[in-house]
């Protein structure tokens, strides 16, 4: 088949209506307020019965175009700060487009061995970036929820190993509620991440000394004590969202140490504080944790979705996530399966933070 019909006729004015869209959008961004004022009716608009028949690509871009992006807010322009959304980078920009157009999915090596490799390729850089040993397993996710979500099933399995239990093989069946141990600060996300897993968001015990969410850490180390030895999850937050506070990470994990608790770290806001020496000591301790979370899409200015979840004993991301099926991989594959590592199976590289990086990791925090 010769290039030329390899693709719909209307592909190359698609992708130049695209492109000018693009532009328009960006140069009205200096200028426009974050919402617009027709904002709400510019979204009702799009309400009307399942067509019959089909417009075509073009009229269909033009008409979201015209009617739509006035209902769009305006997130990568300079006036947005709520919701902690960065404004994405030219480079990530692109690699976002370029995301699209390869259409992978990044399950396995098989499906695609660029996305497994970036993928690979990223969570090292993040772990040199963060501090974090070379020997954590890491995962790319879609956000902060989910990559709370993949750490704290990753503390339950280890939980439930400490009761003799694979819980993801087994369950829950006959086993006592587990303790979840946090000060004011935890996050809505990492609740939700414990209501998805079945611990409960009533299942987190607070621990708080003032108005302000202060950690209570004579409560919370007395709580410890009287569990005697029995596992627990602890769950610290690094750069909590309203004012961004910190738990004392390194107090915790000396805590955690002591006994036998599992201590996971939101970092979704505060775990680049590990990237200055001026603010380095805010995170101290995220080393000795035992799982730590952050996101791209706030302090590296890349596109939605972008989280990225570390677990100090990588042998329990497959635990947990590996999927069997005569179609998939071997989970013994050698190559880098990151469906097997994470709870989402269709994958797309939909995290463009390797092509929107300096290519020198060290060159970071210069």
């Amino acid at each position: 088949m010769p290039p030329s019909t390899a693709f719909p006729d209307d592909t190359a004015a698609v992708l130049e209506a695209v492109g000018a869209a693009a532009r328009r959008y960006l140069d009205s961004l200096g200028e426009d307020p974050v919402r617009l004022p027709g904002a709400d009716a510019a979204a009702a608009a799009f309400d009307a019965p399942l067509p019959e028949d089909g417009i075509g690509a073009l009229r269909a871009l033009s008409e979201l175009e015209a009617r739509g992006f006035d209902g769009a807010i305006r997130s990568s322009g300079p006036r947005m700060f709520h919701f902690v959304t960065g404004g994405g980078t030219p480079a990530a920009l692109g690699a976002d487009w370029l995301t699209s157009l390869l259409d992978q999915n990044s399950f396995s090596w098989v499906a695609s061995p660029l996305g497994a490799r970036l993928e690979r390729l990223t969570i090292a850089w993040l772990k040199e970036l963060f501090g974090l040993p070379a020997s954590w397993g890491g995962v790319l996710t879609t956000g902060a929820t989910m990559a709370n979500f993949t750490a704290l099933a990753c503390a339950r399995q280890w939980w439930g190993d400490r009761h003799g239990v694979d819980i993801a093989a087994d369950g829950f069946g006959g086993l006592p509620a587990v303790p979840v141990l946090a000060g004011g600060h935890i996050h809505a996300s990492a609740e939700k991440a414990l209501a998805m897993l079945g611990l409960g968001r009533a299942s987190v015990r607070r621990f708080v000394a003032d108005g302000r969410g202060t950690l209570d850490f004579p409560a919370l180390e007395d709580a410890l004590r009287r569990l005697n030895g029995e596992p627990a999850i602890i769950v610290a937050t690094a750069g909590e969202v309203n004012a961004g506070a910190f738990d004392p990470i390194d107090v915790l994990a000396e805590l955690a140490e002591e006994h036998n608790a599992w201590l996971h770290v939101d970092g979704a806001f505060g775990l680049f504080a590990r990237l200055s020496p001026l603010s380095a000591g805010l995170a101290a301790g995220v080393e000795r944790a035992h799982s730590a979370i952050a996101d791209g899409h706030k302090w590296l200015n890349v596109p939605y979705d972008c989280g990225f979840a570390f677990v100090r004993d990588a042998s329990l991301l497959p635990r947990v996530f590996t999927m069997n099926a005569a179609y998939l991989p071997d989970p013994d594959d050698p190559h880098p399966n990151f469906g097997f590592l994470g709870p989402d199976a269709s994958r797309s590289t939909s995290h463009p933070a390797p092509m929107a990086m300096p290519t020198t990791p060290s060159s970071w925090a210069s």
